[in-house]
């Protein structure tokens, strides 16, 4: 069974509805799920317990099960997507949705950007001699990070921390390419003004 593709797996849970094979692909996925839900609370610096967590990984199983897996039958082979990333999507978006029932969780004072400003705005390298330092830099990208709205911020880190390309950032966030390259746009231009107020 450990021979089987990610397909397989799934047609095998959707078509055959074999249990064993369920829990094949729950012991495959498990550690994914976990990293997902757990990463997401994490950078998005939300107050949560061991019992969100739990409650959180039973939800997103549960998710793709229910109605007869109905969203199981959603994934298909040319979302161009694999199985692994179509899933990390669904975690990360069920997670976003669970911590927006309880803004008041939100850990305002610890939030953090570990990124580099070559990262999200490779355009303006070509500042940097004009600029004192590095860390300066990247003290001003955490401090217009963390200026951002919920949304932006959202999308600063699926994007340029966890690496999702824009097609999962809009399907994660639920939104339009054309909204979401927007979005991304009005943020880097907001970046690019507090560089040039130096």
């Amino acid at each position: 069974m450990n021979d089987f593709s990610d397909h397989e797996l799934i047609r095998g849970c959707v078509v055959d509805g074999d249990k064993a094979v369920w829990e094949t692909f729950i012991r495959k996925f498990s550690k994914l799920i976990w990293s997902s839900i757990h990463k997401t609370f994490r950078n998005y610096s939300f107050q949560y317990t061991q019992e969100d967590l739990d409650d959180m990984y039973g939800a997103i199983f549960l998710s793709l099960i229910e109605n007869d897996c109905r969203k199981l039958k959603q994934f298909r082979s040319e979302n161009s997507c694999s199985v692994s990333t179509w899933l990390s999507i669904i975690s990360v978006r069920m997670t976003i949705d669970y911590m927006r029932k309880d803004k008041s969780r939100y850990i305002e004072e610890q939030k953090e950007v570990e990124r580099d400003i070559w990262d999200i705005v490779p355009d303006l390298s070509s500042l940097a001699d004009d600029l004192l330092e590095k860390k300066q830099i990247n003290q001003i990208l955490k401090k217009s990070v963390e200026s951002l709205a919920e949304k932006d911020r959202m999308i600063y880190d699926l994007l340029y921390n966890q690496a999702f390309t824009p097609e999962n950032t809009a399907q994660a966030l639920g939104m339009t390419m054309p909204a979401l390259y927007s979005r991304k746009h009005r943020i880097i231009q907001k970046i690019k003004k507090n560089m040039e107020d130096l």
